[in-house]
């Protein structure tokens, strides 16, 4: 009869502990923790598409031009950290973001070697935004002075650096 009773205390003690999973916290006004606060942000997979958002470790994710024309997904407050490999001669422009979705931010790791490019950008809100950089191939001509308008640089073909990049509520 007593491993009855406690077969049934651990069943209804398991029901009540799966019951409580589903709930919601209550809302950030002091709503009732029962009622279910209206949602504004699009839920992660909605913002996604049908790629998990990414949980880079210690919150940041760090990119390469390696990454060029990938896509990510990531929830707000993670930190995108990007680092692009040039020359002293040929650096890449500094980068940037297509929207306030991923906001610039100071970050201590940005004391670079020459030549190299860095940003870094917080996820600020959902929405998307493409981080960009280019990168002239122009190289000066060969004379003491440097280019001028009657000696133009020898130019080929700008490279591109584009990583968009989504961010989930």
């Amino acid at each position: 009869m007593r491993s009855v009773s406690l077969l049934a205390a651990a069943v209804i003690g398991a029901s009540a502990l799966a019951a409580g999973c589903g709930q919601r916290a209550g809302s950030a006004a002091g709503g009732p923790s029962g009622s279910p606060a209206p949602s504004t942000a699009p839920p992660a997979a909605a913002a996604c598409g049908s790629a998990a958002p990414t949980a880079p470790p210690n919150r940041t994710l760090t990119l390469t031009a390696g990454d060029n024309g990938r896509s990510f997904c990531i929830r707000q407050g993670i930190g995108v950290l990007v680092y692009l490999k040039g020359t002293p001669q040929l650096k890449w422009d500094a980068l940037k973001s297509s929207s306030a979705a991923m906001a610039p931010a100071p970050n201590g790791h940005l004391a670079l070697q020459v030549g190299v490019t860095g940003g870094y950008f917080v996820a600020a809100h959902p929405g998307v935004a493409d981080i960009t950089s280019t990168r002239s191939p122009c190289a000066p001509m060969a004379t003491p002075s440097g280019p001028t308008t009657s000696n133009p640089r020898k130019c080929g073909i700008t490279q591109t650096f584009k990583v968009t990049v989504r961010v989930a509520g």
